[in-house]
């Protein structure tokens, strides 16, 4: 950033207050994004608040509204959303929300006065459809950590892309009829939307283009700022003090999987990781591995040794755990920006992933890491062996890792971006007092072209399109 734009920055975004809105705070991996992004707009001197449902730190810059900050109220919300789903042909794998009973956030942003309000995430209940109708006057910045807000209610779409034209005949739901569920939930988001003053950023690229593809998002800026992590506390450590740590042992080679109930969801691909342990074992070269479990207590039976380790909350141990693997796989089919590959390879470990949606943004194929053929179990498993090849694991493949995350995601970087695009949007704001926009038609545009999803896209930079 040069001198004369840092100033400008600087001169924008003084006594500036940003609202953040989530559903918790430190529980979810959404919700751990939000609040790094939350705890790092502090350290850099913005006044930064954050708004929950349930909380579950001590973090006095965490607040609750009342009644809303009660865990039965929670489990109210998230139960009186889920009743539209019992009505459906099929329950769906994934999260699907719908937002029958949103968190009232009017009352609070009336009285804590943010300059900026900055949603996260809408699941557990929280869906914020009519709720951004409330606050017209205020600049609104939703991080789009995964696909809802441009869906009719899925919060990933796994590959179908009728959300682009108004969803109906929703395949998560079993839903053969054009005016379902899903068309419904689209219909009242662009309704409720289409005149807001509304700024998307995107984890990645890929989650960028649908964004700019799509009518729930036409004609409103489309930023790219990542995800980042605190790169002191994930960082390299000892391998064998760690293991000591954790009780696993010294002379195996640890590959290492984490995800929240990641052996339950689909999306997180534990099936073509146990698919190609199986391959792995009919070659004979599971005998010296080790597969170790974050995010379940238990899992399926599979053809390595696996430890499961439960959840892991305190994050200095995920970071002793991280360090105790010599790789991490994150199978996902579908991934928006995976902050367990960004944590293992901060940690120095090589991470194998498929080369789809967001992990080509993070990982430089055979540079820091495995880039496996989209859904190949076959492909992954090379992608093991290739990682945990001595000749690998003796050279630069984990500091390349390191220094990957350090230049381009620490958590510092990431909130001087958001200071960034806040600062962009005031200046924005001043020039043109009216933040409602009065000239959009009543029926949804269909979706422009913008080409192949991953292709000629900038990389992150807070800058707006």
């Amino acid at each position: 950033m040069n001198t004369s734009l840092a100033k400008n920055t600087a001169d924008s975004t003084k006594s500036l207050r940003i609202l953040h809105i989530s559903p918790t705070d430190t529980v979810g991996g959404a919700a751990l994004g939000a609040y790094g992004v939350h705890r790092a707009l502090l350290h850099v001197g913005i006044d930064s608040l954050m708004l929950v449902q349930r909380k579950y730190s001590d973090d006095s810059s965490v607040i609750t509204q009342g009644i809303d900050g009660g865990i039965a109220v929670e489990a109210f919300r998230d139960r009186i959303d889920r009743i539209p789903l019992y009505l459906q042909a099929r329950r769906p794998d994934n999260w699907w929300t719908v937002g029958v009973l949103p968190i009232n956030i009017r009352r609070a942003v009336h009285r804590l006065k943010p300059d900026i309000v900055q949603f996260h995430w809408a699941g557990r209940g929280a869906a914020p459809i009519e709720t951004l109708s409330a606050i017209p006057h205020v600049p609104i910045v939703w991080t789009l950590r995964d696909m809802w807000p441009l869906t009719g209610g899925c919060h990933y779409s796994g590959g179908c892309e009728r959300f682009l034209s108004g969803c109906g005949a929703c395949p998560q739901i079993g839903s053969s009829k054009t005016a379902d569920l899903s068309s419904r939930q689209w219909n009242r988001k662009y309704r409720a939307w289409r005149h807001l003053n509304i700024t998307f950023v995107a984890l990645s690229r890929w989650m960028a283009n649908y964004a700019r593809k799509s009518p729930l998002a036409l004609d409103k800026p489309v930023s790219v700022i990542p995800n980042g992590i605190d790169t002191r506390t994930f960082r390299p450590m000892d391998k064998l003090e760690a293991r000591r740590m954790w009780c696993l042992p010294r002379d195996r080679k640890i590959v290492m999987f984490g995800a929240l109930f990641g052996t339950q969801d689909p999306r997180k691909g534990f099936g073509h990781l146990s698919e190609a342990y199986r391959i792995l074992a009919a070659q004979g070269a599971t005998n010296d591995m080790l597969g170790v479990v974050f995010g379940a207590d238990q899992g399926p039976r599979l053809d390595i040794d696996v430890r499961y380790v439960g959840h892991i909350r305190k994050r200095d141990e995920l970071a002793a755990l991280y360090a105790c693997a010599d790789v991490m796989v994150v199978p996902s089919l579908e991934e928006n920006f995976g902050k367990t590959t960004l944590e293992a390879m901060a940690c120095g470990i090589p991470t194998v992933a498929f080369a789809n949606t967001g992990q080509l943004d993070i990982i430089d194929h055979r540079v820091n890491g495995y880039l496996a053929e989209d859904r190949s179990a076959e492909d992954l498993a090379r992608g093991i062996l290739w990682c945990l090849d001595p000749d690998q694991q003796a050279g630069p493949l984990g500091r390349n890792a390191r220094a990957r995350v350090q230049q381009n995601y620490d958590i510092g970087r990431i909130a001087k971006e958001y200071v960034a695009l806040y600062a962009q949007l005031l200046r924005k704001r001043r020039r043109a007092p009216s933040t409602v926009r009065k000239d959009k038609p009543e029926t949804a545009p269909t979706a422009p072209d913008c080409g192949p999803l991953v292709a000629h896209l900038p990389r992150h930079g807070g800058s707006t399109a």
